[in-house]
């Protein structure tokens, strides 16, 4: 159990919490929400005693056991992998039931020699047991966290501050705590870490508290949200988007309510000022007066400034955007692609990915022809404008240059007025667009490549990590501009949500291989469960844990072998049966995804959350998105077993 029961918390003159409560219970999974500098972090400290509230008090249970991981940590060295991440699970109770009840009857006064090797046997046993237990455990997360068994050897010392985020993590996870507080979990994980740990929490049964970018992360992991407003903390019980509905709403109450508490004041004012002087009503303006100073007054917090952008839209290109073949390329001794072959067509929105060191940035800077290679050919089609926006925003940017010199150095056809004017789009207001890059924060640089990439509009657009550095407000933006967005786009980003936002698409980068998805993302994990249960049901055949009876195709025992003349007639009716089912399910997918685009105009109008019917309309667009997934496997099914069989008749 934590309590946070009326707590206030001033930097100098600044309020970051004020009378701020909240309640938690093992199981909750809190995602705490509010913009950078609002708190969240302090929270953290808070509780784990770092720092100390104005007032106000923590309550947590005596004996549970809290853990923070921060977004930064000190470097970790002395320690191989393993040994780093086991060397904090030495308070895990070992002992069993039997233990337990041998040392509750040694307490109660009964010694004896039998009694005493027992204990000391099974003492041991149980040690040796958790050992190996322990070991496993912490193996199958370091894996899972994306480090290989020639890791767990290593020297800490060796490895990258994201992969030390790592480490660290993995310690938190092995023994976890009561009390798990994660600041940004997520910052340096790639995609299938990320997933693998949005899974691996849903069965954390302490309580968890967690800051997150990532909208799909936070609607996955998260049981509730609390948010930090006005300097209060306030629950919601839905996903992100409730959220976002609910604040909606309440603000348009706490309007209407503040316009009708405005025209009350004003009455009464408007009374007390007309008879104040005369006798006769002096007391009632009074007495009206005093009302007015008891009112509350209502308060509706600012709408805060968020970026409001559009991608001009570009030049159209030719067909095939651009195409690599037999592409060659090492780093030294790693040979990261041999003979691999790519190809993006307009209109294609495709996201790389796979694991960290893959091989993904290599191919995107190859394809916007920044990267050299040893062999093979780059071919861009007819008309293709490509603009590149790099993961680190150094590699555009000058750090001696203004905002201004910036934008000005790709765009010099362009006043400094319509440069200004872009960069306020882009919240450079004023004379911020006179800060050098190098004291702009990792959002602001963020912000100013994009203003680089968008001045002179690109019809294809490479990105590496695009939501890096940003809040949740200015994805969601960036998310609707490269939805509207005509030309072709090729990206990388660990943000589950911004993926299945915009992806049309799927290439996973695995081993210097490439394999093409042609799908949404829900469609990519589908396919990849799918192949992993048919993967593991191989592996059960080929060690007999399955008995299968394999018969000749097309005849069944005590039959006899079908005359050729018959033959033809049963090979045709087999043929249309095959193209029945093919287009049976055609006809169900297209009218599932035409179902599916329905429901996702009425999701995105904010009228539907006003209805208390809502949570079913979500449910339903999630098992129809399911159910669209299917469909596109099965139909795929349908279409290889026909081109085989018409591959088998005309042998």
């Amino acid at each position: 159990m934590l309590q946070l029961s009326n707590i206030t918390k001033h930097f100098g003159e600044q309020v970051l919490l004020e009378g701020a409560s909240v309640f938690f219970n093992p199981g909750d999974r809190v995602a705490l929400i509010g913009p950078n500098g609002s708190g969240k972090t302090t929270i953290f400290r808070i509780i784990t005693g770092e720092e100390h509230q104005d007032s106000g008090d923590i309550v947590v249970d005596g004996k549970a056991r809290i853990k923070f991981l921060p977004q930064e940590i000190d470097s970790i060295r002395g320690k191989t992998v393993i040994d780093e991440v086991m060397s904090d699970s030495k308070d895990i109770k070992l002992l069993k039931k039997e233990l337990s009840a041998i040392e509750h009857r040694m307490a109660e006064g009964e010694h004896s020699e039998e009694l005493f090797a027992e204990y000391s046997r099974l003492h041991e046993k149980v040690e040796k047991d958790e050992k190996v237990s322990l070991e496993y455990r912490a193996k199958r997360i370091l894996a899972g966290l994306g480090f290989l068994p020639k890791d767990y050897s290593r020297k800490t010392e060796e490895f990258s501050g994201g992969w030390l985020m790592r480490i660290a993590m993995a310690k938190l996870l092995v023994n976890p705590p009561d009390i798990l507080l994660l600041d940004e979990p997520t910052n340096h994980l790639d995609l299938h870490s990320l997933l693998w740990l949005q899974e691996y929490i849903t069965a954390y049964e302490g309580i968890l508290l967690f800051t997150s970018h990532d909208r799909d992360f936070i609607d996955h992991a998260a049981t509730r949200l609390v948010c930090i407003e006005n300097s209060k903390l306030v629950v919601y019980k839905g996903n992100y988007q409730f959220m976002l509905d609910q604040k909606e709403l309440r603000r348009a109450q706490l309007l209407d309510a503040k316009k009708r508490q405005d025209k009350e004041k004003e009455q009464l004012q408007d009374f007390i000022n007309r008879f104040k002087s005369k006798a006769s009503k002096a007391a009632s303006a009074r007495s009206k007066m005093k009302y007015i100073e008891k009112m509350e007054e209502i308060v509706v917090e600012k709408e805060k400034k968020t970026l409001h952008f559009s991608f001009p839209q570009p030049e159209q290109s030719g067909k095939e955007v651009i195409s690599l073949m037999d592409i060659h390329k090492s780093y030294g001794e790693n040979k990261v692609y041999q003979g691999v072959d790519f190809k993006v067509d307009r209109g294609d929105k495709v996201a790389l990915v796979g694991i960290n060191g893959a091989g993904k940035s290599t191919l995107l800077k190859i394809l916007a022809g920044i990267l050299p290679f040893e062999k093979g050919t780059r071919k861009e089609g007819f008309n293709v404008l490509p603009q590149y926006y790099p993961q680190y925003r150094l590699d555009v940017l000058k750090a001696e240059n203004t905002c201004l010199q910036e934008v000005d150095s790709v765009c010099r056809m362009k006043s400094e007025l319509e440069i200004r004017k872009m960069l306020g789009i882009f919240m450079f207001k004023g004379d911020d667009v006179f800060k050098q890059v190098k004291v702009l924060s990792g959002g602001e640089k963020s912000r100013l490549v994009l203003v680089k990439v968008l001045s002179n509009p690109p019809n294809f657009i490479l990105m590496d990590e695009p939501t890096n550095h940003l809040d949740i407000p200015s994805r969601d933006i960036l998310i609707k501009a490269l939805q509207d967005y005509t030309g072709s786009i090729c990206f990388i980003s660990h943000d589950v949500h911004f993926i299945k936002s915009i992806a049309n698409k799927i290439v996973e980068v695995d081993n210097g291989k490439l394999t093409a998805y042609p799908g949404d993302f829900d469609y990519y994990i589908y396919k990849k469960k799918l192949m992993a249960k048919e993967a593991e049901e191989a592996e059960d055949l080929k060690n007999g844990k399955i008995k299968t009876t394999v018969k000749p195709a097309g005849i069944n025992p005590g039959q006899a072998p079908i005359p050729e003349k018959k033959k033809v007639k049963h090979d045709k009716y087999k043929r249309e049966k095959i193209a029945g089912r093919l287009v049976k399910t055609e006809k169900e997918m297209n009218e599932a995804e035409a179902g599916y685009e329905r429901m996702n105009k009425m999701l995105a109008d904010p009228e539907t959350y006003k209805n208390k019917d809502s949570v079913n309309k979500i449910k339903e667009h999630k098992k129809l998105k399911e159910r669209i997934d299917e469909l596109r496997a099965e139909w795929e099914k349908h279409a290889r077993e026909l081109e085989e069989y018409d591959k088998s008749v005309a042998k």
